[in-house]
């Protein structure tokens, strides 16, 4: 019964027409809004940094505050950076953002749940471009698509939200999402909703266990080895399979040549 129900909205997800949103989506107008945002971050980065040299304790938090923007406004699917490190790296007394524990967790959290959801935007208009070439149909015939369909159509906003805060190294049901062409200001809502707590949890650990520049880069790189032990079983059978017609076609060839007798010797 339940697994009619989730077949039943697949396939009411799969007759949907593609990129929803598509039509309504300004490319050049969002990416004309990103550049002024990674801009401003540039700008505000250099102007305290000019002030940190110029004596100002404070120049230096804002700079490290907005590095840490930037560079976690760019970590998406298209540019898939390690974010858990400059997350704790953020919180750590090393860089000491802010005097209090509590406050620390709230700027690192909020500042950085933000910027990843700007990325998230970023991914959210390319590949929404990308499907006006005819490839949502494509899309909704795989069996990820398929197999996630009946979740994010019983409660889509909870959905992104757990993908969000779950540390997976492939966030299927964002592309789902888009590819169903999910609001964008729930798109957002949800994805900080999500990412939220996740990064104020890493911050949060960060400060009561007091862990070292050293302590988050073994953590970083545990990280990501574990991701890569995910994805590399499913990279190896894809080569594999990619290689095998190939060589099938080389024994093939191989056995249909002549092969010259001794009395033509």
């Amino acid at each position: 019964m339940g697994g009619s129900r989730i077949n039943g909205l697949a396939r009411l997800l799969l007759a949907a027409p593609g990129g929803l949103a598509s039509e309504r989506i300004n490319l050049r107008l969002w990416f004309a809004v990103f550049v002024i945002w990674m801009v401003g971050l540039a700008a505000i980065a250099l102007w305290a940094l000019g002030r940190y040299e110029e004596g100002a304790a404070w120049g230096q938090r804002v700079w490290l505050l907005a590095i840490y923007v930037f560079y976690l406004s760019l970590c998406c699917t298209f540019l898939p950076l390690p974010t858990t490190w400059i997350v704790m790296l953020l919180a750590s007394d090393f860089v000491g953002l802010a005097e209090g524990a509590t406050t620390r967790v709230l700027i690192v959290a909020s500042t950085g749940a933000f910027a990843t959801c700007m990325a998230n935007l970023s991914e959210y208009h390319v590949f929404t471009f990308v499907l006006r070439f005819g490839w949502a149909a494509k899309v909704r015939q795989t069996r990820v698509y398929r197999w996630a369909a009946g979740w994010f159509a019983t409660s889509p906003f909870a959905v992104v939200s757990l993908f969000a805060f779950l540390p997976i190294p492939v966030d299927v049901v964002r592309w789902l999402a888009i590819t169903y062409g999910y609001p964008r200001s729930r798109y957002f809502a949800a994805y900080y909703v999500g990412r939220w707590p996740r990064y104020a949890l890493l911050a949060a650990a960060t400060t009561s266990l007091g862990l070292s520049v050293w302590h988050i880069a073994v953590i970083q790189a545990a990280l990501v080895l574990l991701a890569l032990a995910k994805i590399a079983p499913g990279m190896l059978r894809k080569l594999r399979s990619r290689r095998a017609p190939a060589e099938k076609l080389e024994g093939t060839s191989a056995a249909g040549q002549a092969v010259p007798s001794d009395d033509l010797a």
